[in-house]
């Protein structure tokens, strides 16, 4: 099993149900993550890409798992990024957490993909100097799954973001058209829409990517307690993959329209 090397991370809490797992497997990348309530990272691990998700994601959980010596019960919930993303990816990842959590496992908590991965890019960026935040992975034929953030009450560099666009698909002069006002555009999805962004509305737009913005486990398992915090845990059985697809896409952005 292929693993990134592990950061220096706070082995110093005690675990009284007071740590949550986090899984995100969205991309080519799949992370695994123990967070604790005050969102310090206890142990991560990620695989490297090109193998499949199927082969690697339940060895790292049980891996990082091992490394911060917790069981499942030990577990106030699992996080998982639910898309969108590469279906199959979202499926192994979303599969994998309900057998964990099947009969008298731990709750689950659904995390928007793009969510975290705004979040991930908010820390990279630091401040956004009132600008906002676009998460964007590749749908594919020259589009993207985007949506869009600003930051809310804290401090520059923590304030939760408050999303002001919901996740949809779109072609670049679709999310030109959507985000007249430009922003930071953070993921692999920047590089699919950049060309055509500039091309629509020239100097309004600007892009990170690389290592530093990729959806990660450890945004997942913040959020996660976010989502705990509001009383958003939910049952595995009904957890799903959100693919947002061309056809939901359209529904929701003539919802939009009409709101």
């Amino acid at each position: 099993m292929e693993e990134a090397g592990r950061l220096a991370l706070d082995r110093t809490v005690t675990v009284e149900a007071s740590v949550l797992l986090a899984v995100e497997s969205a991309t080519v990348r799949a992370s695994v993550a123990v967070v604790d309530r005050d969102s310090r990272v206890l142990e991560e691990a990620a695989t490297q890409g090109g193998r499949n998700h199927s082969e690697t994601l339940l060895p790292l959980i049980d891996s990082v798992l091992s490394q911060a010596g917790l069981a499942l019960e030990d577990l106030a919930a699992i996080a998982v990024s639910t898309g969108p993303g590469a279906f199959t990816s979202l499926r192994i990842g979303v599969a994998t957490v309900k057998g964990l959590c099947f009969g008298d496992g731990p709750p689950v908590v659904a995390i928007p993909t793009l969510a975290a991965l705004a979040m991930t890019g908010q820390e990279a960026i630091q401040d956004l100097a009132g600008r906002c935040l676009i998460p964007a992975l590749d749908a594919r034929r020259e589009e993207v799954y985007a949506a869009a953030y600003v930051s809310g009450e804290g401090s520059d560099s923590g304030a939760r973001l408050q999303p002001i666009l919901e996740a949809s698909v779109f072609r670049s002069e679709e999310l030109a058209a959507a985000l007249p006002q430009g922003g930071w555009i953070v993921g692999e999805g920047a590089e699919v829409v950049r060309k055509g962004l500039e091309e629509h509305a020239p100097g309004l737009f600007e892009s990170i990517t690389g290592a530093a913005c990729q959806p990660e486990a450890r945004s997942v398992g913040r959020l996660g307690w976010q989502a705990l915090e509001a009383g958003e845990q939910m049952d595995a059985s009904v957890l799903i993959p959100r693919y947002v697809r061309r056809a939901e896409a359209e529904v929701q952005r003539t919802a939009q329209r009409f709101e």
